[in-house]
């Protein structure tokens, strides 16, 4: 607390001076108090502003602080996300998509891709089923396709995918350029690179990745409509006829399990010609058609 005293006031006795000397004084005194309240005006307003600046300071630093935790989240929701698009084919078809890049992509029966409207600095679309891909080059951009068991990844090539859920095998196929192939889940030292001609093998049972030589021209025909089947048990050639056709097999017969077929079927051949050349091929097996549903005895 601040204390003053006004010369010349304390010390005037009202009764033994007159008017003017009473005035006179008034006038002094007045004119230090003016003095005292601008001073003490500065001060409060210096030290107002003091308050003002720190108070200003940590509300800056709880507005920071507020804000820091949000500042990423506030930036991700103003920018635009990336729209993707999804085709499922139905059974008994096959359908070709292009992508935002110009690759174009044949979609076997049976298979979903999902894949961005437009490409930015990754090109990846993810694929349950089989599809054959002629990607676009671009050596700054890789090309990825991600299914649930591999991922193969390319600059500008042409190459065959399959996997299907239910299948028991992940397979690639290249039929010209390079291309790398890594099981899902696991690290770079599992990546397989394929030259044409081969093809890289992902067991899902086993979670074993193999690689070697192969037809690929057989590997890709059925974007042809043609069917190739290489030693393939009968069981993985009726679920490619269900997909192929749009039918359900039913084996009555466990007597055929074993069974493993080789053989080729272009592509104006009907459901029953398959179906009469396979059971040709194997001893013993006849069937009935009816509707939809296929039974082998």
């Amino acid at each position: 607390m601040l204390s003053y005293k006004f010369k010349d006031w304390e010390d005037i006795d009202g009764s033994s001076v007159g008017t003017d000397e009473v005035e006179a004084s008034f006038d002094t005194v007045m004119q230090q108090a003016k003095t005292i309240e601008k001073e003490q005006t500065l001060m409060l307003m210096k030290k107002r502003s003091t308050r003002i600046r720190r108070a200003a300071v940590a509300a800056a630093v709880v507005v920071l602080a507020v804000v820091s935790p949000l500042a990423w989240h506030i930036v991700r929701s103003t920018q635009p996300e990336t729209a993707f698009a999804e085709i499922t084919v139905p059974d008994g078809e096959i359908q070709e998509v292009t992508l935002s890049d110009g690759s174009i992509v044949t979609l076997n029966a049976g298979s979903t891709l999902t894949y961005p409207e437009r490409f930015g600095k990754e090109r990846a679309v993810t694929l349950s089923g089989e599809g054959f891909f002629q990607v676009t080059a671009s050596k700054r951009h890789p090309f990825t396709v991600n299914t649930d068991n591999i991922t193969v990844t390319a600059h500008g090539t042409v190459f065959n995918v399959q996997d299907y859920p239910t299948g028991p095998t992940a397979c690639a196929t290249l039929c010209s350029g390079k291309i790398d192939i890594t099981p899902s889940g696991k690290d770079k030292s599992g990546t397989v690179s394929l030259e044409p001609g081969q093809y890289a093998g992902y067991d899902k049972h086993s979670g074993t990745l193999t690689s070697g030589r192969t037809n690929a021209e057989e590997a890709c025909a059925w974007k042809d409509g043609d069917i190739v089947i290489r030693s393939m048990p009968i069981a993985q050639v009726f679920a490619m006829l269900e997909r192929r056709f749009d039918i359900d097999i039913h084996m009555t017969d466990d007597r055929y399990d074993s069974a493993v077929l080789t053989a080729k079927f272009i592509n104006d051949e009907t459901l029953e010609q398959l179906l009469d050349a396979i059971c040709r091929l194997v001893p013993g097996m006849t069937y009935s058609l009816e509707g939809t549903d296929v039974y082998i005895r």
